[in-house]
Formats: C-alpha cells, sequence, structure tokens
C-alpha cells in the first residue's frame, strides 16, 4: 500500500513540476549562454537586442555550506519566479531572496552574510523573502542591488523569446538551446520517473500478493477442521469462502489505514533522496489515493478468492480425525 501511494505519488508530483516548469517559469524561447571571457557591457548591449533577461551565477560561503549565488535582471519578464505558494512573484532590490530550502536559515529582514569564493570579501545583506529556486540552492538577488553592494559578478546567461535560428553568431556566444530541447531533456527524464513509478507499482502489487497469500494459507492450514466441522453442519463452499475472503479485507482495511500515512512519508523520502537537487513540493490527487485503495482492494479479493477455492478440497474425513 505504501509503495502504490509512494509511487504514483512521485508521478502525480513529478507531473505537476513539469507543468510549473513548462507554464509558469518558462517564458523564453531561447537560453544563450556566454563565453567566460565576454565583457558584461558587450552582454548587457546583446541582451538589449534580443529584448532578453539574463542572469549571473557564482558560488558563494554561507553559512558554513557552499551555495549559488544568482543575479538578475528581469525587466522583460522572459525570467519569472514563484512565491513559495507557487504564484508569480517580482524580486525587489532591497534584499536577497532565500531559496525554499534555505528558508530555515534566516528569516524576513534578518541580516547575513556571504563570501563569493576567490574573493575574501564578506557581503552583508537584508533577507527581503523567499523563492522557489525550481533547480539550484541558491541566494537571489537583482543587478541593481547587486550593484548597490558592489559584487562583482559575470553574466553567463541570457534568456530571450527570440528563436535560436534568428540569433546571429557572435564571439560572446557559447551556444544556444531551445526551450523546446530543454523540456524534452525533462521529458526524458519524466520518463525514466514513470518506469520507475511502474517498478515500485509492480513490486506493491507481488509483495502484497505473496503477503496475502501466504496469510491466507496459513490460517486455512490452522483452521481447515474448523472449515471441515463448517461444511459437516450444512454451510456451504460459498459461504465459507466468504468467510475467508472477509479476513483478507479485514486485512487489507487495516493496511489502508497504515498505509496511506506511510505513503506519503515514502513519497517524501523518495524527493529528497533522488531529486534532492530539484525543490519538489508534494502533490497528491484523489486519484492517487483512489488508484492505489482500488489495486490493494483488488489484490486482497483475487487472493482471498484463490485461497476460498482450497476449501472445495477439503478432506473432511482427515481433517475431523482425532489427533493421534
Amino acid at each position: 500500500m505504501l509503495l502504490l501511494v509512494g509511487g504514483l505519488g512521485m508521478k502525480d508530483t513529478m507531473d505537476r513540476f513539469m507543468v510549473m516548469l513548462d507554464e509558469d517559469v518558462s517564458n523564453y524561447a531561447t537560453k544563450i549562454n556566454l563565453s567566460a571571457s565576454g565583457d558584461n557591457g558587450q552582454i548587457v548591449e546583446l541582451a538589449e537586442s534580443v529584448d532578453g533577461d539574463w542572469q549571473a551565477s557564482s558560488g558563494i560561503s554561507y553559512a558554513g555550506e557552499t551555495y549559488t549565488l544568482e543575479i538578475y535582471q528581469a525587466d522583460n519578464n522572459r525570467i519569472r519566479f514563484l512565491s513559495e505558494e507557487n504564484e508569480l512573484m517580482e524580486l525587489g532590490d532591497d534584499g536577497v531572496y532565500l531559496c525554499l530550502r534555505l528558508k530555515d536559515t534566516a528569516q524576513i529582514g534578518d541580516i547575513i552574510e556571504f563570501s563569493p569564493y576567490g574573493s575574501e570579501d564578506t557581503y552583508q545583506v537584508r533577507v527581503a523573502g523567499y523563492v522557489r529556486s525550481i533547480m539550484s540552492e541558491c541566494i537571489m538577488m537583482t543587478d541593481t542591488y547587486a550593484d548597490s553592494l558592489g559584487i562583482d559578478y559575470h553574466i553567463g546567461a541570457i534568456y530571450t523569446d527570440v528563436p535560436s535560428e534568428d540569433i546571429a553568431n557572435d564571439p560572446l556566444i557559447s551556444g544556444k538551446q531551445d526551450k523546446d530541447t530543454i523540456m524534452a531533456t525533462y521529458d526524458t527524464f519524466m520518463e525514466i520517473m514513470n518506469f520507475m513509478v511502474l517498478i515500485f507499482v509492480a513490486a506493491a502489487i507481488i509483495l502484497g500478493t505473496v503477503v496475502l497469500y501466504n496469510l491466507g494459507v496459513m490460517s486455512y492450514v490452522e483452521r481447515h477442521r474448523e472449515l471441515a466441522t463448517l461444511k459437516v453442519l450444512g454451510f456451504r463452499d460459498k459461504h465459507i469462502g466468504k468467510l475467508l475472503i472477509s479476513q483478507n479485507v479485514w486485512l487489507t482495511v487495516v493496511g489502508v489505514l497504515i498505509g496511506l500515512p506511510a505513503g506519503v512519508g515514502v513519497l517524501y523520502v523518495l524527493i529528497t533522496s533522488l531529486v534532492s537537487e530539484y525543490e519538489l513540493s508534494l502533490t497528491l490527487g484523489m486519484l492517487t489515493y483512489s488508484v492505489s485503495i482500488l489495486l490493494t482492494f483488488g489484490v486482497s479479493l483475487v487472493v482471498g478468492w484463490m485461497v476460498a477455492r482450497k476449501n472445495k478440497k477439503i478432506d473432511m474425513v482427515e481433517a475431523l480425525k482425532g489427533a493421534e
């Protein structure tokens, strides 16, 4: 049961992630990767020529750990940001924004310190809010705020709605990525994830079948004298079969009550362990719970029916014979 909830819930979560990435965040047609030797002034001119927004990234040390400092110029709405509630938001020029995985390190309004790698400088900044990072553990700020602090940075990427084939080659450009190509990469990742989900579902069905069948057979062996007695007293095989099936049904009810919350816990472990580089939130719809419950009860009924059939083959003379 918990494998079913965890596996199907992972699919729901990843499907929601893909929709959010495609519709809410990715508002561009082409990502232009830039040469590390390019001049920021020239890169800004290039960004303006294609009506694009740009991003600069660098490694920093914060709270004793390594994170990414991301600096954005997003006036053209090619790059969009999501709040903790998955709503579109804008970055202000009055502080930095921590990704949700760093939310516990500081409260809004706190002053934090970080130091860029390769530099002895330390910067004190105000936490202005939290933002859903999607892809990395980072601290975000606008270019205006970065310039006011005197932070040195190099622009690494431009996001534009101009198709890649319409962008002329330039020494500043090291490569171009169409949004469709990037999304195709995530689609491949989703295919792998869906395959994993199928493995979880198959494993859950096989495991449930084996466990319930073993319990049913053990119960049948222990109670075969009792079942034979019932047959002697006039109970039909159909009625006795219902008793055996009802036993599995009650075990299934208990399994559902325990498995649903346990499955949510398994899903949380899967997300934090397997895709920790992505900022995902749990997404569990009624379909996930319904399919999990129906599959579990379906397996229980089939196994109960298999065990109940054994009742027709009881050797009543042997079963009712006294212990030697």
